[in-house]
């Protein structure tokens, strides 16, 4: 890349910003999408990532304004940002002196005060306690139902349509999926999803009945002693991922408030990809103090089962929960329909773990550890600690053993599994003043075992820094800083897998403004750079984006628009980007070689309608050919075609 173009272009961009006027964004929103792209890079490194995970999870807690009255643990700590001592002295208070009547009662609660309270109001809601109402007397009365369709396409001809080639798909380039939902008083639901991928067969030859790939569930929930039950397809969460579960909202870089990983239980689901979760049956009884789950279920497209149960006690500020998983094959190896009925159960392993958390002097403390069947042990410790008001820190320091597995889990780590790894995680928040941010964090690991792209046992050590301001009401500026310094196989190596030194330095900057309530622009700048200090070799990368979201209540339209620049040495110094999308839709933009990209998406809404269309093209400047194999595009441009219809009743 030029320097000059570079230079060039970063002044545009903060010349630009500055003429941008001064509004109050939303933070919770930009700390979102920072989380989920950092997941997607501190994965496996795989570009088909596992969207479904994180978008049940997002659809539960965005949109949602919690009411005070009623508030659940999780919606309390991960939506307003509560420590666990303020969530105990609220129920506390609520128990002694009955329900909120203002949210100006949060001013004389301990651990509250006038800077929390008016922190929290514009993101809950004082209301009173729904009543309980006859549950088969109101089931379809109260039912909302949800039916979405989608179709997708690129619109270049791929390689793997030309029959005349000798390997070709047998299929249309379609992308074809559906998806329903029913649900009446938070008490039952019912999911179902179907979806064609681009290159298969749709209602003939050996997909005559339609979608490749079904899926579905139905749950009922907060009935008595019952808390959840499900059958069909879910997933389980429980601990801290060591033998069952893991949320992907949360990892390094994500702030103090996002070390932990929540018990969120069951979650019914009907995944709309071929992604991770059970297809069986789970169920939840007991109270807001003592709960016990028993499941058992089959990993979708495999033959690998699970059977286990959990159990945990919660006493005011303490809670212990203990589960265990036995993993078993399946031999299907007979080939007529009554062989499969009798093929045997074989055992193959299990996970035992028990996990704990607890306040102690208004200091949180967690952790858990597991066993496997070799004997092996994996664990965590952490603790979140309030120093003062305007500043905590929060510690993890996790052993994984050489040994150690757990195909249903996943804790946190710098591996995407869970063995052969030592590291301590620290991370810190200090509010410097009204307007003024800093968040640090820093993790030095050691991987005692292979790993991606690293055939021998290394250390490393990863840092970041973060400076979010809010130079006005409705504005909002973060500077950010990453570093990673990880020895990687060589690819130069002839013989053998050669480990060299790699560093990688990253900065982003970020500037949102929302200072017309119809009109919302994002400016940012990525700059990637990929250090080999045994040959002297440095590479790097550029990614810069202008995004412009504009709503018109009459009629109700809203227009999303990105135009952006790439510019990188090499494939290995990508960048990645949230991309605005259709509803229940996840797209995280890889931007590698050099070229532009722009889409838009377009919603209209008209009462129980929802209509969206999405445009996206990339054209790259220094290649004529883009991809290789059956996907590979003759033209340096690529466009992608989406369109949804959404019908709520």
């Amino acid at each position: 890349m030029k320097t000059k173009t570079i230079i060039f272009i970063t002044i545009l961009l903060l010349q630009t910003s500055k003429i941008l006027s001064q509004t109050d964004s939303n933070l919770y929103n930009i700390r979102t999408m920072d989380i989920i792209e950092n997941s997607f890079e501190d994965g496996t490194d795989d570009e088909n990532f596992a969207s479904d995970e994180l978008l049940e999870e997002l659809e539960e807690l965005s949109g949602r304004r919690p009411n005070l009255n009623c508030l659940s643990y999780e919606m309390a700590v991960r939506i307003l940002k509560l420590s666990d001592y303020q969530y105990y002295q609220l129920q506390l208070y609520l128990e002694n002196y009955g329900a909120l009547a203002s949210i100006y009662e949060l001013d004389g609660i301990d651990g509250y005060g006038k800077e929390e309270r008016e922190r929290i109001q514009p993101l809950a809601d004082v209301a009173p306690v729904p009543g309980s109402s006859s549950f088969f007397k109101d089931f379809f009365k109260k039912g909302k139902s949800k039916l979405l369709v989608r179709y997708g396409q690129i619109l270049e001809t791929q390689a793997g349509y030309d029959t005349v080639r000798a390997t070709h798909y047998a299929g249309t380039p379609g992308h074809v999926l559906f998806r329903y939902t029913f649900e009446t008083q938070d008490k039952f639901s019912i999911k179902i999803s179907g979806e064609k991928d681009p290159g298969e067969q749709f209602f003939r030859g050996k997909q005559r009945y339609g979608f490749d790939f079904y899926a579905g569930s139905a749950s009922t929930r907060n009935i008595g002693i019952l808390k959840y039950a499900v059958i069909g397809d879910y997933r389980l969460n429980f601990g801290q991922g060591l033998a069952l579960g893991s949320s992907l909202l949360s990892g390094k870089g994500s702030g103090v408030d996002a070390v932990r990983r929540f018990s969120t239980g069951i979650r019914a689901v009907a995944p709309t990809s071929e992604g991770d979760f059970l297809r069986g049956t789970a169920v939840t009884l007991g109270d807001n103090n003592v709960q016990g789950t028993l499941f058992a279920g089959r990993s979708f497209g495999s033959t690998n089962n699970a059977l286990g149960g959990d159990f945990s006690f919660r006493r005011k500020l303490f809670r212990v929960g203990a589960r265990a998983v036995v993993h078993s094959q399946t031999d299907t190896s007979g080939t007529t329909f009554a062989n499969r009925f009798r093929s045997s159960w074989q055992p193959t392993g299990f996970n035992v773990a028990v996990d704990y958390q607890t306040i102690l002097f208004k200091q949180l403390l967690f952790g858990e550890i597991g066993v496997n069947q070799q004997g092996a042990v994996g664990f965590l410790q952490a603790a979140v600690l309030n120093i003062t008001p305007i500043f905590k820190i929060a510690a993890i320091f996790r052993h994984y053993g050489n040994r150690y597995t757990n195909p249903l889990g996943h804790a946190f780590g710098t591996n995407s599994k869970n063995a052969g790894e030592t590291g301590l995680y620290l991370t810190s928040n200090y509010i410097l003043s009204r307007s003024l941010t800093l968040d640090l964090y820093a993790d030095y690991y050691r991987l005692n075992t292979l790993s991606y792209r690293t055939d021998a046992p290394v250390q490393g050590i990863d840092l970041g820094v973060s400076l979010q301001a809010n130079p006005g009401r409705n504005s909002n500026l973060q500077l950010r800083y990453t570093f990673r310094d990880k020895p990687e196989n060589s690819s130069e190596s002839t013989y053998y897998k050669e480990i060299r030194e790699h560093r990688k330095h990253k900065v982003r900057l970020v500037w949102s403004n929302t200072s017309l309530s119809w009109l919302k622009l994002k400016t940012e700048a990525d700059w990637i750079m990929n250090q080999y200090p045994l040959t002297r070799e440095h590479r790097m990368g550029l990614l810069l984006y202008q995004d412009i979201a504009i709503s018109i209540p009459k009629p109700d339209i809203s227009i999303h628009v990105r135009a952006a620049y790439f510019d990188t040495d090499s494939y290995d110094e990508r960048l990645y980007a949230y991309e605005s999308d259709v509803y229940y839709a996840f797209s995280i933009g890889s931007y590698y070689y050099k070229g532009v990209r722009g889409y838009f998406v377009v919603r209209y809404k008209y009462k129980w309608l929802s209509i969206w269309l999405r445009l996206a093209h990339t054209y790259y400047i220094d290649r004529q050919v883009i991809s290789s194999g059956l996907t590979q595009i003759d033209k340096p441009h690529k466009t992608e075609a989406k369109v949804q219809v959404m019908c709520n009743w």
